[in-house]
């Protein structure tokens, strides 16, 4: 293999799917180049290319699963896949580095728990966007995630009923996993608008989606907004969420001292 000067140095800033994605095209297109490559066995290395990936977490987490996770403890521990337990991601060429991005120069990303530089000739950003827990996940490391998920368990396994505030896809999907394995709980999902998914979608089928969950028996309450607690005053009454046992990790704003 012909040596350059210096290797072409890559960072790649996120490693969920995005940024892990782009790193397994990487892989195949930079490293995994010999004619016999079947995928069996890892690449050989390759000492012009440097990839960096640079990620908060210590795996990947599959964000998609997270609603059947919820329900589901045995799946939910499938959901974070430590990015040691990946053999291709062992590859001599490739770094992972656990951190925080502080800042992005035009060279180099600094982090903010090392005064060390990861300089690139070539920068893929892949940090996507962050979502609230326990749909989106705080934990750094996967025993973090795993502590997280048995405290939801418990909220879960506890409530006779659960309300779930938002019908966006997240919410109704999460509405009828929890039903789906919690059937003898009630489950309510509220909305401000009156009808689920908002989106570039027919409203046929936002009715489908209306008619499974009733077929799965949840309890729809659409065209009520749960309202801020900072907005409620001493004589409004949640009439609409009454003897639902809240999840607050499952809603922003909800007035969660009212009596219900």
């Amino acid at each position: 293999m012909h040596l350059v000067n210096s290797p072409i140095r890559i960072a790649i800033a996120g490693g969920n799917y995005g940024g892990l994605g782009a790193l397994k095209s990487l892989y195949l297109n930079l490293l995994a180049t010999n004619p016999d490559y079947d995928g069996s066995k890892q690449a050989p290395s390759n000492p012009n290319v440097k990839i960096t990936l640079i990620d908060r977490r210590d795996g990947f987490v599959h964000y998609l699963g997270m609603t059947r996770g919820l329900s589901q403890p045995d799946y939910a521990r499938k959901l974070w896949v430590p990015y040691t337990e990946m053999p291709w991601l062992q590859h001599p060429s490739i770094t992972i580095k656990k951190d925080i991005i502080s800042r992005i120069t035009p060279t180099h990303v600094e982090l903010v728990n090392s005064s060390e530089h990861v300089e690139f000739d070539y920068l893929v950003v892949a940090m996507g966007q962050s979502r609230n827990a326990p749909i989106g996940v705080s934990a750094s490391t996967r025993s973090e995630y795993l502590q997280a998920m048995e405290k939801y368990f418990g909220v879960i396994s506890d409530a006779q009923t659960i309300a779930v505030v938002g019908a966006g896809a997240v919410g109704t999907e999460l509405a009828a996993d929890l039903k789906t394995d919690y059937p003898d709980k009630e489950v309510i999902l509220i909305h401000s608008r009156e009808l689920p998914i908002p989106g570039p979608f027919m409203d046929e089928f936002r009715h489908e989606a209306v008619r499974v969950l009733h077929k799965l028996g949840v309890t729809t309450m659409f065209g009520q907004r749960v309202v801020d607690e900072s907005a409620v005053q001493e004589n409004f009454s949640l009439e609409h969420v009454k003897h639902a046992n809240i999840l607050p990790e499952l809603i922003d704003s909800v007035k969660r001292n009212a009596t219900l």
